[in-house]
C-alpha cells in the first residue's frame, strides 16, 4: 500500500462524506462540498485527504485559532478519519504529521485536537503521538 497526502478537492466531497459517516458525523455529498469549498478559500485552514491509489481513505482538516489568554495561535485538528478497512497502517499518523508541519509553518504555539469520551482507541493513538489531556470540553447545541 502507498498512502499519499494531498489537498482536499471539491471533487472529493462524496468520499469525504463517507468518512464523515463512518466517524458519525451523516453527511450528505452536498453538505460536504459546501464545507469543503468553505476550507479551501480560507487562509486559516487545511484540508488534506490520505489517497491509496485513486481512493481516498482518509483526512485531516486543520484550523487556525487564535488563543486570546496568551495572544498564541494554536492549530486545533477539526477532523482525523481514516477509513476502518485502511486503520493501524499509519495513514492517521501521517495526516497528524501534516497537522503538525501546517502548525509549525504557522508559527502555532501548539496542536490541539478533541475527541469524544467513547472514542477510547483514538485517545490512545493521540496519547502514543504525544498528546495530552489537559481539559475538559463542554459544549451546548444551539
Amino acid at each position: 500500500m502507498t498512502v499519499t497526502l494531498r489537498p482536499a478537492r471539491l471533487a472529493d466531497a462524496k468520499a469525504v462524506a463517507v468518512l464523515m459517516t463512518e466517524l458519525g458525523y451523516p453527511s450528505a455529498d452536498a453538505d460536504v462540498q459546501d464545507r469543503l469549498q468553505h476550507a479551501l478559500a480560507s487562509a486559516t485552514s487545511r484540508c488534506l485527504v490520505a489517497q491509496d491509489g485513486g481512493e481516498v481513505v482518509g483526512l485531516m482538516c486543520a484550523e487556525l485559532v487564535p488563543y486570546f489568554p496568551t495572544g498564541a495561535t494554536i492549530c486545533r485538528v477539526t477532523a482525523l478519519v481514516v477509513s476502518s478497512l485502511h486503520r493501524r497502517s499509519g495513514i492517521g499518523e501521517k495526516l497528524m504529521a501534516a497537522a503538525d508541519e501546517f502548525a509549525g509553518a504557522q508559527r502555532c504555539s501548539g496542536l490541539e485536537v478533541t475527541s469524544a469520551e467513547r472514542r477510547v482507541e483514538a485517545h490512545r493513538f493521540y496519547e502514543r503521538l504525544g498528546f495530552s489531556r489537559t481539559a475538559f470540553r463542554f459544549f451546548r447545541a444551539l
